[in-house]
């Protein structure tokens, strides 16, 4: 009889720590997860408040020194507005250097909600082109147009 008890005890400590074991396992996995869906919700985050719009005319882009793109920070946060943290593609191609020009209201590196920068690419286009802009945070607008 004492035998029995002694088995049940040993069976009911073995299944405490199997549970125990499996719990464990089971609430690690759903740190990783929370972890994961915070990381993945704060780079959506990011995207939504760093936010633009290319606000030309397809069919008249503006002329001067090179051609003027207008940049919208619809966004609601500011974001740095120049070559470091902007990439600019046209037809596919990067266009750096001395071959794009940053200009924001104030003569700012950072484009603040609302405000309008102007991006003057002095690339020699013809017929119908396109313009690809990209934020570091992977925000990015494509813009179809006619020279």
């Amino acid at each position: 009889m004492a035998s029995t008890a002694v088995s049940e005890l040993v069976f009911f400590i073995v299944t405490l720590l199997i549970t125990a074991s499996a719990v464990a396992v089971l609430s690690d996995q759903t740190i990783h997860i929370v972890y994961g869906m915070q990381s993945s919700s704060q780079r959506t985050t990011d995207m939504i408040q760093e936010n633009f719009a290319i606000i030309n005319n397809p069919d008249q882009i503006p002329y001067d020194n090179g051609y003027v793109f207008y940049i919208k920070n619809t966004g609601s946060v500011g974001f740095a507005f120049d070559n470091t943290s902007i990439s600019v593609l046209v037809d596919g191609s990067a266009v750096t250097g001395k071959y794009v020009k940053f200009i924001s209201l104030e003569n700012s590196s950072i484009l603040v909600p609302g405000q309008v920068g102007e991006i003057v690419v002095n690339e020699t286009l013809s017929g119908y082109n396109s313009i690809t802009i990209s934020l570091g945070t992977g925000v990015s607008h494509t813009f179809n147009f006619e020279v």
